[in-house]
């Protein structure tokens, strides 16, 4: 493995951290091998391997089609109404249409949507590190997948094009389907029933449900990425913990808690300096943020 597989990575322990635990597991004559059907990575999404300030991307999506559905809504009617107000709107814009429609309305708006620091879209707000470090994985034989507290058809409208990943392997927080059959065939309808919030505990339950198998890998930015952490922690393979820390205020964003959901960063790095995971500084480690920058 040749460490320029991470070139936009520089040379600092986070980047060795990720070199030596994939040669270690597959490398047939280590101690550490772990076998081509085990070596499975699991990612957040918001924060973790695109720009999540300074609103989701999805939230922005919400608050444009609200406002084209003559429900117009501000960011701080929503801090003020809490959790209620975010299901009305969620509940608003992503329900109520068939699944087909609603992935119309996605790849319409994320076709002329722009970041509002960067003025490019948001899918071109990934980050250049975290996709080399997903091509590098699917070169050596790991099955890498999202869990995230984004919506999972959300999602399954960009990241095959952007991740390289099939839409089963891209998880988040989902409602329900009602299955139908109209003038022009069988669909499916979104409804806000049992809506499951993939954050926090959640997260290594998805796991389960989804892929069978508890990750070797796993890497996210906030608290409601810890359980997934930790769950990852105790397989009995040779494990990677990755917690990506946003220090960079100058070429991304510096924070230490998400932008809507308010959960810190307190507990994973506490829990990362504990345990000796890998915190990657994002203005130190990270010789490039986003593509073509």
């Amino acid at each position: 493995m040749s460490a320029d597989e991470l070139a936009s990575w520089r040379e600092t322990t986070a980047k060795q951290s990720i070199v030596e635990f994939v040669a270690a597991v597959t490398d047939p004559d280590s101690p550490d091998f772990v076998p081509e059907p085990d070596r499975i990575a699991v990612f957040d999404n918001d924060g973790t391997l695109w720009t999540e300030q300074p609103v989701y991307a999805q939230l922005v999506f919400a608050l444009d089609r609200a406002a084209e559905l003559g429900h117009p809504t501000s960011l701080e009617e929503l801090h003020a109404g809490g959790m209620a107000a975010l299901m009305k709107l969620l509940a608003l814009t992503h329900t109520g249409m068939t699944t087909a429609d609603f992935d119309d309305a996605v790849r319409t708006w994320l076709a002329t949507a722009r970041h509002p620091r960067f003025e490019r879209s948001y899918p071109a707000t990934v980050y250049q590190p975290m996709l080399e470090l997903l091509g590098l994985l699917d070169r050596h034989g790991f099955s890498c997948w999202i869990f995230s507290g984004g919506g999972t058809d959300f999602m399954r409208t960009w990241t095959a094009d952007v991740y390289g990943l099939p839409p089963h392997r891209v998880i988040g927080s989902v409602g329900g389907t009602e299955f139908r059959v109209a003038e022009d065939g069988p669909e499916l309808v979104k409804n806000a029933t049992g809506l499951i919030i993939d954050d926090g505990p959640q997260k290594p339950s998805s796991i389960h449900r989804h892929v069978g198998q508890r990750p070797i890998l796993a890497t996210g930015n906030t608290d409601g990425d810890l359980a997934m952490l930790q769950w990852t922690a105790a397989s009995p393979c040779r494990t990677l913990q990755l917690v990506v820390h946003h220090t960079d205020g100058d070429r991304e964003y510096a924070y230490d808690r998400d932008p809507i959901l308010g959960s810190g960063t307190d507990q994973i790095l506490a829990a990362a300096a504990e345990h000796k995971w890998t915190v990657i500084d994002m203005a130190a480690d990270w010789a490039t943020i986003h593509p073509d920058t």
